[in-house]
């Protein structure tokens, strides 16, 4: 029961870090929409969307809108001297959502929840004013002043650039938990091998063995961002492994083991590693609501592997496990560098609380999620 048992949390762990990275439109999307807005305008506007108001803003400039109710939703825009239609959106669908359906089906639950599955059919305008406020009175029931745009990727990435905070969140903390494969599964495999084939023994399944040896890290991190591009800082991460391994042997046939004295084998593999890492950091892309980053670290490792064995001897029918015959441990401490090498990371969020999550090889096993609190 303890083995079934084991398994079914592991597997629901699984479960719930695949969820984490399932709803691939949410992540990438975000709750809200960029909205690019150019313009023959010779003075500075305000513009009004659903997600907040942007006064004094010289074109071209980029506002957001929340996609909720994305369809039909007015981005209205004035200024001191000029008025100007509203701009009505429309919406198609979002592909980052078709990813998530046909990838993990779950996590397409999520993005419409959060009305992900949605993004604006153009999201690039050029107005013109009306005409000046004196003279403004007549209801126009068409909308020519308002154009599709055909702005280059250039230029909306220049935008992108000169619309962010001027200042921006330079100290980070982060918390993550990961699984999978990582840098001591190799030293780990060898050390229980050695000890564990010569006595024919064999794993009880109680891990699972579907994540490798050491399966389940934490880390605690710092960064301070240095400027737009790169942060330094320094983690610390831990991992365990756990597996549960025996062997029995009977004196006599199978059909009159319990009345035939016979032996049992058990063995116990518990290891635990503990990192400390300098790391640098590269953000490659970034918006007002998430960012994208690469990261190297490089630092310490003191890996702690410890074996316990234990013989039993069987006894008659009532009391099926006897005596201890013998008891071995083995403890070992070894010392080696740690790395991490994460090609794809990414932190979610507009304020101080963002979502955190990475996926590389190293010290920090293969993902890794979490939270973030910058300041």
């Amino acid at each position: 029961m303890k083995t079934y048992t084991s398994i079914i949390s592991k597997s629901f762990f699984v479960l719930l870090m695949n969820m984490s990275f399932s709803s691939c439109a949410t992540m990438f999307s975000g709750t809200k929409a960029d909205i690019f807005i150019d313009g023959d305008v010779d003075e500075p506007v305000t513009v009004c969307s659903t997600a907040g108001l942007y006064k004094d803003v010289n074109l071209p400039a980029l506002v957001e809108v929340k996609r909720r109710h994305l369809n039909g939703q007015h981005i209205q825009i004035t200024s001191e001297h000029h008025s100007f239609d509203d701009i009505v959106l429309e919406k198609t669908f979002n592909e980052w959502a078709l990813v998530s359906a046909l990838a993990y089906g779950t996590g397409f639950f999520i993005d419409l929840m959060t009305n992900a599955v949605s993004k604006p059919k153009y999201d690039q305008f050029f107005i013109k004013p009306l005409d000046s406020l004196s003279t403004a009175g007549s209801v126009r029931m068409d909308r020519p002043e308002i154009t599709i745009s055909t702005m280059g990727p250039e230029a909306r990435a220049r935008i992108r650039r000169e619309q962010l905070p001027v200042k921006y969140q330079r100290h980070e903390v982060n918390v993550t938990f990961g699984l999978g494969p990582n840098q001591t599964d190799r030293s780990t495999e060898r050390f229980v091998d050695d000890i564990i084939q010569p006595r024919h023994m064999e794993e009880e399944g109680e891990c699972g063995n579907i994540l490798g040896d050491s399966y389940i890290m934490g880390k605690m991190e710092y960064h301070y961002r240095l400027n737009r591009r790169w942060d330094i800082g320094a983690m610390m991460a831990w991992g365990y492994s756990s597996e549960n391994y025996t062997d029995e042997y009977y004196y006599a046939i199978a059909e009159n083991k319990q009345n035939a004295p016979g032996t049992v084998t058990q063995g116990y593999s518990r290891c635990r590693s503990f990192s400390f890492a300098p790391s640098v950091r590269y953000t490659w892309y970034e918006t007002r609501t998430y960012r994208l980053f690469s990261r190297v670290s490089l630092g310490m490792m003191r890996h702690h592997l410890r074996f316990n064995i234990e013989e039993w001897k069987y006894g008659n029918k009532s009391r099926p496990y006897g005596s201890i015959i013998r008891e071995e441990n083995a403890d070992e401490i070894k010392w080696r560098m740690a790395y991490q090498v994460s090609p794809i990371g990414i932190s979610v969020g507009a304020g101080p609380l963002k979502f955190f999550a990475e996926m590389g090889y190293g010290c920090l096993g293969v993902c890794n999620v979490g939270l973030a609190f910058c300041f």
